[in-house]
């Protein structure tokens, strides 16, 4: 089984990051035999979505190419975002625009919100509301949000930081894995060609 992790974040080495950083390692820990692809969009710098993308030159060679494969072949998907100004990123609105052929289709989708403060729940209603139509992705009914973020340090966490926060992400990612395990199936009644589209 193949598991995305998507850090969202514009800046790099964020603390989107450093959160992607901890969900592939105890990710690894939860199932050994993982297919783990860690990508950091504040490194590859994806342009806007325009209908040059078609075209298949520049970044949408080889570069879009081998992340659209590697979503193609994945089971599941989480996204690291930083709530900017109270919304979700530009970096992940966009990227539902560019995954517009089948890529996240039919898979679940697991939002991790970070804050640097107490907020980080808008990203999600946002992501929720918006993002899943055109690309029907299948958002789990859980997720998971880590504010005051620069305090978390697993071992050594800030005052801000709950006791409880590292034992809640263990049950939500295994949780995930087993919506990306048992989604499988439903995979083989998609009809793209007529389909395409949501309503």
């Amino acid at each position: 089984m193949k598991i995305s992790i998507i850090s969202a974040s514009h800046r790099k080495n964020s603390q989107s990051k450093k959160i992607s950083n901890y969900l592939y390692h105890i990710l690894s820990k939860i199932e050994m035999n993982l297919n783990l692809f860690n990508l950091d969009l504040a490194e590859v710098k994806l342009p806007l979505w325009s209908p040059e993308k078609k075209s298949g030159k520049g970044v949408w060679g080889e570069i879009w190419r081998n992340i659209s494969d590697n979503f193609d072949q994945s089971d599941g998907f989480i996204l690291v975002v930083p709530e900017y100004g109270g919304m979700a990123t530009p970096n992940a609105k966009n990227l539902f625009l560019l995954c517009g052929n089948g890529e996240l289709a039919h898979k679940p989708g697991l939002i991790v919100s970070v804050s640097s403060g107490s907020g980080g729940a808008y990203p999600i209603a946002e992501l929720r509301s918006s993002s899943y139509k055109n690309t029907h992705l299948m958002w789990v009914p859980e997720n998971i949000i880590i504010r005051n973020v620069d305090e978390f340090k697993p071992g050594a966490h800030g005052n801000n930081i709950p006791d409880w926060l590292e034992n809640r992400i263990e049950y939500v990612l295994k949780l995930f894995l087993a919506y990306a395990l048992n989604m499988k199936p439903l995979r083989k009644l998609i009809n793209r060609k007529d389909f395409g589209n949501g309503m």
